[in-house]
């Protein structure tokens, strides 16, 4: 087993958290001597939070509230990878700015489908988009922070250089019928709440998409690296 990867809650020591903070530069001197934990659960992994305790001592700018994401990628999905520990290791780091929480170690397991982040703990000072109430001012705000991140990346030669090519059509197809399978679930669940031109719509999506997005991929101008999945849990605003 790849000795850098946390699979579980029981590997982490204050030994492992004070090293990670002194790799960090959070810590400059002194030691972590002891943590609560609190834990929790997302969609695909288990979590936690900590609260870091440190030596008298101690210096540098010791946070003292961390959020641990322990992560099984095993999930035979091939897309569901490397690439969230990619975007707070190497995507973004030289971003002026960047808006994303801080990151204090990320590591990622090829051989065990696993990885770990360990990352600022926002939760008493931010929610998640789903708990605050739309404006304009709020729209902008992620427009601003999405357009800072995907200009750092923006354009086939940069994908380049990310090594980040722009999907083949194999790939594509790929990703669609991973979903289309669902499809009649979701006519079937939503029968009574659907309006009645919904399910030709969807039907035609899946139909005609596909070759659509494979048409697009033909001039690359246009692409850069995305979050992939910006939904309202997965953005965070001030309290």
């Amino acid at each position: 087993m790849p000795e850098n990867i946390i699979t579980s809650l029981t590997d982490v020591t204050p030994l492992w958290v004070t090293e990670v903070l002194t790799n960090s530069g959070a810590l400059q001197q002194g030691a972590v001597t002891a943590f609560e934990i609190a834990h929790g659960r997302g969609n695909w992994s288990a979590n936690a939070r900590l609260t870091v305790a440190y030596t008298s001592e101690a210096q540098g700018t010791l946070p003292q509230h961390l959020f641990l994401k322990l992560v099984n990628a095993d999930l035979d999905v091939e897309f569901f990878g490397s690439s969230e520990v990619t975007y707070y290791t190497r995507d973004y780091v030289d971003v002026p700015d960047a808006p994303l929480i801080r990151c204090y170690a990320a590591a990622y397991s090829a051989e065990l489908r696993r990885y770990h982040l360990l990352l600022d703990d926002v939760s008493a000072t931010h929610v998640s988009a789903a708990e605050k109430a739309p404006s304009l001012e709020y729209g902008l705000a992620l427009a601003e922070g999405l357009a800072a991140l995907h200009a750092h990346w923006w354009g086939a030669g940069r994908l380049a250089e990310a090594h980040a090519p722009i999907h083949p059509p194999d790939h594509l197809r790929r990703f669609t019928q991973v979903a289309e399978p669902g499809l009649p679930y979701i006519l079937e669940y939503f029968s009574t709440s659907l309006k009645s031109h919904w399910p030709e719509m969807l039907q035609t999506f899946f139909a005609r998409h596909p070759q659509a997005m494979i048409a697009r991929t033909q001039n690359p101008e246009g692409f850069t690296l995305i979050h992939g999945d910006v939904g309202q849990n997965n953005i965070l605003g001030v309290c």
